[in-house]
């Protein structure tokens, strides 16, 4: 395996430092993790969702935003700026790859659902702990959601808005970091939550 660290210029003056892994040259699968505001991809939900998919095969890239490079507090009206970073990003290695798959929490399912709409290829998505805001690109692209019983930011009001084909994971007593307060039974869901990657990455 090969790791690369991507030099990308970022609307908060500072250079991303793209994390890409790649198993083997010519490989044609590619996992992207499009992280939470709060949520880097070095935090347990992201970072097994990343050794899955290497387990799986895929090459991978870790995204980081550019205001969390730059150690500052995200503007959302600066929104529009994380999807042009990320898209000048995963553009600098999409086009190696014939099947290619983006995992994103939160905030970042809006941004993949973006990313997605202006690459215009054919792209997977599994949606952990989507916001309101990311509905319309579920209905969009269809994919896998994975939500908290106990999430403050989606709920399964809003599922039902959701077309009836998509497959919906509702993970029982987790919060938005999909996790409680217990220890053990935080360790239970992220078993759970492998369980889920595999089988999607594996479909």
């Amino acid at each position: 395996m090969k790791l690369e660290i991507l030099t990308v210029p970022s609307f908060w003056e500072i250079d991303l430092q793209q994390k890409y892994y790649q198993l083997y040259e010519g490989n044609k699968k590619l996992v992207v993790l499009f992280p939470g505001m709060n949520y880097p991809c070095n935090k347990s939900v992201l970072h097994f969702a990343g050794t899955s998919a290497m387990q799986s095969g895929f090459d991978l890239m870790a995204l980081e935003y550019g205001y969390q490079a730059a150690r500052t507090e995200l503007d959302m009206n600066d929104l529009q700026r994380l999807v042009d970073d990320s898209y000048e990003s995963v553009k600098q290695v999409i086009g190696k790859y014939d099947q290619v798959v983006f995992i994103s929490k939160s905030l970042g399912t809006v941004i993949a659902g973006e990313v997605h709409q202006r690459l215009g290829i054919s792209v997977k998505h599994l949606f952990l702990t989507p916001l309101k805001d990311t509905i319309h690109y579920i209905n969009k692209w269809s994919g896998v959601v994975v939500y908290g019983t106990e999430d403050q930011m989606f709920n399964a009001d809003w599922v039902s808005q959701m077309d009836t084909e998509i497959k919906v994971f509702e993970i029982l007593h987790a919060k938005h970091s999909l996790e409680t307060d217990d220890v053990k039974e935080s360790v239970e869901i992220l078993n759970q939550l492998v369980h889920i990657y595999m089988t999607f990455l594996n479909e």
